[in-house]
């Protein structure tokens, strides 16, 4: 090879990288960096995502301090989004809540997850992996009224079993918190009397559920802050016992209680008993709602099924519906993209991570949401229509979502179908759960064609997204405590009957920049690692010529 053309060859090497690294830099900032606050009860999955997304450019910040601070910033134009377990509004609502969005917004699903209660719990010196619980012996020591190991109502659970005689401490979110939320909110549906006592001693109303856990008086109590707090506090003490998602004990490979459900089977929150308890979530369907897509979890705690797992929930993203102070259209962009990715391709990690994943009629609900968001930009847009015509018409599984099984109508749940029977539950026991509807929440109607339009549109009335505190004027009638509307000729407990189907555009499969860039960043590490051995083996190769070689 000449000199020229080695030189020539260099220089087409550098070229390409400095244009590779130029159009990489230039497709990640299409995307601008966002920051949010709130749950930790959902926040290993929210970590999960953001750390996917990363991997293709997009960078979101993410504070895990709990769902107050998380409804409070955003309701204060401080954080583009937010996560919480729990709305505004409604009787799953905390009181102490003074803020309320002063823009249009929009709440979503974006995982489901069940509440457990990890314990560090010595017998016979050695750490006991099989301590079961009866939800009544769980709300007696969650109110102080159960305080040493031995208690009777625990040790009948646990025949056998050599129980110390030691105070329980019992470890609770000093923080405010959606899991605090929901589980105030258990108690007082579940065990109202036990409520109302541990809010006569530690000063709550116990009218309402609260997002502060009311400790205050109780001896063997210890608050700290979030979950990594009271996860870390209780792994590292012994005789103690707390609550929070599943995700968090699973990590540090803790035990959990395993909890009695009214079947009189004990469970522990796996990917398909949260699935299964979950079918009697009574999902808000009132499009015209604030409270659109929220739930009611009244069904749940006494299912029957034998593998459900009573304290089962989702977990929300609160998203603006409209371009307010820094949140401008290039963020709506980034915001719509990650919640796509999360409510998409992000459920499949969800049940490794300790979680369970969404069905896919609330994924397509959610994404009617996430379009709500303003800047959502063509390919995202192409990929949600992708996801919503290959589960409404194509028959398709276009995110893999592992609920979700192409032919079958959205509202069916492949985890409810396969869930295992626990031990001891033999064919007639199984028998009457065997083939039961698997889904609740919003319906829609599927056809074979996949070049189908969709007949009619999504519930609409609140296209521009809920404004806190909008008036109802859907037909039915609301709670005014739970927010739960009750569509007219609906059947009670049925989690609404309306047919939602959203318009969607024909089917594409799109390709958003983050794509592009895995593409992108693949050629420039193959430029960097061919070019300079190739550039050496020429120079090498020059020097081998015979005598006499012109150059």
């Amino acid at each position: 090879m000449t000199r020229r053309r080695l030189s020539a060859t260099i220089a087409a090497l550098l070229g390409l990288s400095l244009v590779l690294t130029g159009s990489l830099s230039a497709a990640a900032a299409s995307y601008p960096r966002i920051s949010g606050n709130g749950s930790s009860w959902a926040g290993a999955a929210i970590d999960q995502w953001r750390a996917d997304v990363a991997a293709q450019g997009v960078t979101i910040d993410f504070t895990n301090d709990g769902s107050s601070a998380g409804r409070k910033n955003f309701a204060q134009e401080i954080s583009d989004f937010a996560v919480s377990e729990i709305p505004y509004d409604g009787d799953t609502a905390d009181p102490q809540d003074t803020a309320r969005p002063s823009s249009p917004y929009a709440m979503l699903p974006i995982v489901a997850g069940g509440t457990s209660f990890m314990y560090n719990l010595p017998v016979d010196g050695s750490r006991f992996e099989d301590l079961k619980l009866s939800q009544d012996a769980l709300a007696g020591i969650f109110t102080g009224g159960i305080t040493r190991w031995n208690d009777p109502a625990i040790a009948v659970e646990n025949p056998g079993v050599n129980l110390p005689d030691n105070q329980i401490t019992v470890v609770v979110r000093s923080d405010g918190s959606g899991a605090t939320a929901q589980f105030t909110l258990w108690m007082k549906r579940a065990f109202p009397d036990k409520y109302a006592a541990l809010c006569a001693r530690a000063g709550c109303d116990p009218a309402h559920a609260t997002s502060y856990f009311p400790y205050q008086g109780l001896s063997n109590f210890t608050a700290q802050s979030q979950s990594n707090g009271v996860t870390t506090y209780t792994s590292g003490t012994e005789y103690t016992i707390n609550y929070d998602e599943y995700a968090y004990p699973l990590g540090l490979g803790f035990p959990v209680a395993k909890v009695k459900n009214a079947a009189g089977f004990y469970t522990v929150p796996t990917a398909p008993a949260v699935a299964v308890a979950l079918t009697q979530a009574i999902i808000n369907t009132d499009a015209s709602s604030p409270n659109y897509l929220s739930q009611d979890l009244s069904n749940v705690y006494g299912y029957g099924d034998p593998r459900s797992y009573p304290m089962s929930a989702y977990s929300y993203l609160l998203v603006p519906a409209a371009e307010r102070g820094l949140f401008d259209a290039a963020k709506g962009a980034t915001l719509a993209y990650y919640a796509n990715y999360s409510l998409c391709e992000g459920q499949q990690k969800m049940g490794d991570l300790g979680y369970s994943p969404l069905p896919m009629n609330l994924v397509l609900a959610a994404l009617d949401q996430v379009r709500k968001i303003p800047g959502v930009d063509a390919d995202t847009a192409a990929s949600m229509d992708a996801t919503t015509n290959g589960a409404l018409h194509g028959g398709g599984n276009p995110c893999n979502n592992p609920t979700f099984r192409p032919g079958d109508s959205p509202s069916q749940n492949v985890l409810v179908e396969t869930a295992p029977f626990p031990d001891g539950c033999d064919a007639a026991c199984q028998a009457p759960w065997t083939g039961i509807p698997s889904g609740s929440g919003p319906t829609y109607e599927t056809t074979t064609d996949p070049n189908a339009p969709a007949a009619g549109g999504a519930p609409d009335a609140a296209a521009n997204g809920p404004a806190a505190g909008a008036a109802n004027n859907a037909a039915g009638s609301c709670d005014p405590n739970t927010g739960i509307c009750a569509n007219a000729g609906a059947a009670a407990g049925s989690g609404g009957t309306v047919k939602t189907v959203p318009t969607v555009l024909a089917s594409s499969t799109g390709w958003a920049g983050p794509q592009s860039l895995m593409i992108i960043i693949g050629l420039l590490i193959l430029t960097l690692i061919v070019g300079p051995p190739l550039v050496n083996r020429l120079l090498n190769g020059r020097g081998r010529r015979a005598p006499g070689e012109r150059s």
